[in-house]
């Protein structure tokens, strides 16, 4: 039995000392973290932190066994990681050891990140950043850009600090934009070290919004100028470039400002980055416009060498740096030449522009030298970054400054040899004025008698305007006439109620073999005169004389619902005008009429003499009238006699075989 109990004891000894060696294995194996002292100088927390993907509150807590997590930097590359290392939400633990000196102090935590996350010390949540969620509807993300929240040391030497971290949209963004970092970086300082480096945030912001501003107008004011001159194309260049300069400035301004989300900032940075290989581009264009005629091949050829980066830089080849490098050292060679060629030729206003590029090469270069061997050293020291920022305040205002000296002296030049000119214009406008007066002395003796010349030819154009009117209005209608006036044209018409009158004298061919013919001209001439007096009284139109023959219409171009009435009035005093004539004169003339209704076509015929003619059946019908029609009588047709049977006195006359017609009423107007 005691035997037993020995062999218990120990065993239960042997395992109690293996559990105690597992144990201090177990501590011995935590990093931690530690802190002598906080001064001016910023301390990163970036090592030991012990890493496990997904989402457990538990493990915020302070006593949690962490030991068996992966140690990682807070900052890792999504290029060698997959959604099982970081499934878009996570937790970072770190074991710190302060020194005495630092318990039970309130210290200010920086913290600058792309996503969302919840700060816990010793198991108590201290700060928030966004909203850390599984799913991106209900993660907020944030960048709090090293604004400061505070953390109060306990008073024992062991700390715990727990990150909840998510970006749930962090494998979308490196898939679209390569943007291949997550994580955060925790930092740690004094007050009065975090409100130096807010400051120095404050016043970085309002520098870029400055320079953004700047640039801005610079691109609208050289613009506006290159809209105003366009032959001048070197303003359309260094709008271009200024342009680019104040997106450029933007990309950095959203850097260094709380107001955008991540995101945004994140596709911000890599659209502004397919620029970057255009960025020397316009300044190189810029200086082709002032100093070459035409521009040369080698600008297609960066050109083309900014297309094939930005393409690599699209689709994110692995050397797009070299591409990059490669294009930016071609561009600067190529500036480099344009200037010493310029400064060769003797270029106007080289000393100025060249100065103005080379100073901004220079010191653009020293700025690439300091932040590749000077880094976050920088930051740490306030006289590194004054001497960072005039050299960056340099480099950004040489060019501008060079291009306000040039286009200042270049105006200068512009206004001497405008004064030189206008001097020219003076002298050449006295002798001209000179000139002018001798020739006003000239003219004003041959004013009055020219403009008693200028009186008499206008009143003369005036008669013969009044002659040609009154000629085409005795030969066409006024209504035809003022058609050709207006528009130099006119349409024929049809009219459907048109009448008619035909008539010829008897006898007249063998009258014209014994007449002379002055005598038998002024006795058609007499008669005529009187039948279109006739026919303007009633409202009637003559269309034309053939010979003997004349031939009018009542009811065209202007309607008339009394057509019939009118000609037959206008024929029975043509009639009575014959018979009073014949009675006193020694030549006695004798006529036949015809009158008829229907629808009539008039239109003007010819090009260079005007005719106006009527045509249609209603016409022949008419002729035929009058030639069945007895000497001094009036044949009227049936369609004439139904229109105006009830207002004249006829006679009815045997239906006749007229030619073409077939068998026809006619009768005699009588009165």
């Amino acid at each position: 039995m005691k035997a037993s109990n020995i062999f218990y004891n120990t065993i239960k000894t042997i395992l109690v000392f293996i559990i105690f060696l597992n144990i201090s294995g177990k501590a011995q194996n935590i990093q931690y973290f530690t802190i002598d002292s906080i001064t001016d100088e910023m301390i990163a927390f970036d090592k030991f932190w012990k890493y496990h993907p997904g989402d457990d509150t538990a493990w915020a807590a302070f006593d949690f066994p962490d030991q068996s997590w992966d140690t990682v930097s807070t900052r890792f590359n999504l290029a060698d990681k997959d959604e099982e290392f970081f499934p878009e939400i996570a937790w970072f633990r770190l074991q710190i050891k302060i020194d005495s000196s630092l318990m039970d102090k309130t210290y200010p935590l920086t913290i600058d990140q792309k996503g969302a996350s919840e700060i816990y010390h010793n198991g108590k949540l201290i700060h928030k950043l966004g909203e850390v969620g599984t799913d991106s509807i209900k993660e907020k993300t944030r960048s709090q850009k090293n604004l400061p929240f505070l953390i109060r040391f306990s008073k024992e030497p062991h700390q715990v600090i727990a990150v909840r971290y998510s970006n749930q949209k962090a494998f979308d963004r490196y898939r679209k934009y390569y943007a291949n970092e997550v994580g955060f970086l925790l930092n740690i300082s004094t007050l009065k070290m975090v409100n130096t480096t807010q400051i120095g945030m404050m016043f970085a912001g309002n520098f870029m919004v400055a320079l953004l501003f700047i640039f801005f107008v610079l691109a609208t004011l050289h613009l506006l100028l290159y809209l105003f001159f366009r032959e001048n194309k070197a303003n359309l260049y260094y709008s271009i470039f200024s342009f680019g300069f104040s997106i450029l400035m933007f990309s950095i301004f959203i850097e260094v400002n709380t107001l955008f989300n991540p995101g945004f900032i994140t596709a911000t940075k890599f659209y502004v980055s397919l620029f970057f290989p255009w960025f020397m581009v316009p300044l190189i264009g810029m200086l082709y416009s002032l100093f070459y005629k035409r521009i040369p091949i080698i600008f297609w050829i960066i050109c083309l060498s900014a297309i094939v980066t930005t393409i690599g830089y699209y689709i994110n080849v692995s050397w797009k740096s070299y591409l990059l490098t490669i294009n930016i050292a071609i561009a600067i060679i190529e500036v480099i030449r344009i200037i010493i060629w310029a400064i060769i030729k003797k270029k106007d206003g080289i000393w100025i522009i060249g100065s103005g590029v080379l100073f901004f090469i220079t010191f653009l270069t020293i700025i690439v030298l300091i932040v590749i061997f000077l880094g976050n050293t920088m930051l740490k020291s306030s006289s590194l970054v004054l001497i960072f920022l005039a050299f960056f305040l340099l480099s950004i205002v040489s060019i501008p400054i060079s291009m306000s000296v040039y286009l200042a002296i270049d105006f200068a030049k512009t206004n001497k040899n405008l004064k030189i000119q206008l001097e020219q214009v003076r002298i050449l406008s006295k002798k001209t004025l000179e000139q002018e007066r001798e020739k006003q002395r000239i003219l004003a003796g041959q004013k009055e008698k020219l403009e008693v010349q200028v009186k008499e030819r206008t009143i003369e154009l005036e008669h013969e305007k009044e002659k040609t009117e009154q000629l085409l209005l005795n030969t066409l209608p006024l209504r035809v006439v003022n058609e050709l006036k207006e528009n130099g044209y006119s349409k024929p018409e049809s009219f459907d109620n048109v009448s008619v009158y035909f008539s010829d004298i008897v006898g007249f061919t063998t009258a014209s073999t014994k007449l002379e013919p002055t005598v038998l001209i002024n006795e058609l001439n007499d008669i005529f005169t009187v039948f279109d007096d006739i026919m303007e009284k009633y409202n009637c139109e003559r269309i034309k004389t053939i010979g003997d023959a004349y031939l009018a219409v009542c009811g065209m171009p202007y309607k008339n619902e009394n057509h019939a009435e009118n000609l037959a009035k206008a024929a029975l005093e043509i009639r009575e005008y014959l018979k009073k004539r014949n009675g006193h004169s020694s030549i006695s003339w004798k006529v036949r009429i015809g009158l008829h209704s229907g629808k009539v076509v008039g239109g003007i015929v010819g090009v260079r003499k005007y005719i106006y003619d009527v045509f249609g059946d209603t016409i022949n019908t008419t002729s035929r009238m009058e030639s069945n029609s007895e000497p001094m009588r009036i044949n009227v047709s049936e369609t004439t006699y139904l229109l105006i049977k009830d207002k004249f006195s006829f006679t009815a006359r045997k239906p006749m075989e007229i030619k073409g017609k077939g068998m026809m009423k006619m009768f005699f107007l009588e009165a």
